[in-house]
């Protein structure tokens, strides 16, 4: 895998405040600033010190010139799409990228002459959807819920030909294991409420990349009002400082959890590309950091799906991730439940899928949770 940036240093420091010393940075719990003093900040809807910091950091999280922070992770994608696409351009992206993205550019960038191309999942399928007519490309590093793992520097090579953006979503592995930018890409997107926030407490995004695109970003957020509030920052900004060790002990644990769950009866098949036989391993190593903390698998057609899950005990059902805690979803009925059938088998998602996002507790207590539920779940 590749090594960490050495330049970069956990935790990232706060700017100190230079008045009262803190050892936090402060909520600047305000809505404007006194004027003319307040020249730099006028209204918190446009611009706060809290949410300012948070967005430093996570610039330098992620190498990027400049850095904007949301309300959510879909108010940094909607903004980003409106504000860099016109009508008649092409927005390319695969069928597996988050639910909520999928139906925002099939449903909405539609309506406003936008030709929104889905592809079936895969790296080659997107590159073979590219053409003359394409102003922008999104993916994710590594997919939702089936963890494909997307070769950033090639697409990336190909839309540079044709002048086109290509935006990366890195939720699901953090900058922490792909820093995307490094790889090509224009935009890098984040969920913040996920691993970066860490304990599932607060609801943001960001979009990092070049002072230039980020200010006609930064311009659109304004009027739009896809704004962070300065307590969900001040929560991002706690979750910053332990990102790290949470998501490289996360991610241990995940494949010691992934090879137990090959060898356990009643569960059909393991996605998680650690594993050494997956299609996308060698990519992985050579692209990733870590290889995650999410593990999907498919349960057998004698297992219960809400039995096993309403039998889990150290696991919390809940359609999220990325926290201290494990976390398990079934993406047919959860994060996915508004995509079409035919669409969610052009994914792949099956009834029985399940997403596992692990925590840091004990990796064993986990794996015991799974064999108990499936011995209460499974018809004799």
């Amino acid at each position: 895998m590749v090594p960490m940036s050495k330049d970069l240093q956990f935790p990232i420091r706060d700017n100190f405040d230079k008045n009262a010393h803190s050892v936090n940075f402060p909520i600047y719990a305000t809505t404007a600033y006194r004027s003319p003093e307040g020249d730099h900040f006028r209204y918190s809807r446009e611009m706060n010190p809290t949410v300012e910091e948070l967005a430093r950091q996570m610039g330098i999280l992620e190498n990027a010139e400049n850095t904007v922070c949301f309300s959510s992770g879909m108010g940094a994608i909607s903004t980003v799409f409106l504000s860099l696409i016109r009508p008649g351009d092409r927005l390319v992206l695969p069928v597996d990228v988050f639910g909520r993205t999928y139906t925002f550019a099939r449903d909405f960038m539609s309506k406003y002459g936008i030709d929104v191309k889905t592809t079936d999942p895969g790296t080659e399928k997107v590159i073979d959807a590219i053409d003359g007519k394409t102003r922008m490309v999104f993916v994710e590093s590594v997919s939702n819920p089936l963890l494909r793992v997307y070769d950033i520097p090639r697409i990336a090579e190909i839309t540079r030909q044709i002048g086109a953006i290509l935006i990366v979503d890195d939720t699901i592995i953090t900058p922490i294991g792909q820093r995307a930018l490094e790889l090509n890409a224009d935009l890098a997107v984040n969920s913040l409420s996920k691993f970066i926030g860490g304990h599932n407490a607060a609801i943001g995004g960001s979009a990092s990349g070049s002072a230039r695109m980020i200010e006609e970003i930064d311009a659109l957020r304004r009027s739009l009002g896809a704004s962070m509030d300065p307590f969900s920052a001040f929560l991002f900004l706690q979750g910053m400082k332990t990102l790290k060790i949470r998501v490289e002990t996360s991610s241990q644990h995940a494949a010691k959890i992934a090879e137990e769950l090959m060898a356990m009866d009643h569960i059909t098949r393991v996605y998680y590309p650690g594993i050494s036989d997956n299609e996308h391993h060698d990519l992985a190593k050579r692209l990733l950091k870590n290889y995650g903390a999410v593990v999907s698998f498919v349960l057998d057609e004698n297992v219960e799906v809400q039995k096993f899950m309403s039998s889990l005990e150290a696991i919390t059902p809940a359609n999220t991730m990325g926290g201290v805690s494990t976390l398990i979803s079934n993406p047919q009925t959860m994060s996915h439940r508004n995509l079409s059938d035919a669409d969610r088998k052009r994914i792949g998602i099956t009834p029985s899928l399940m997403r596992l996002s692990v925590g840091i507790e004990d990796p064993s207590f986990v794996i015991e949770d799974i064999r108990d539920a499936l011995r209460k779940s499974t018809i004799q």
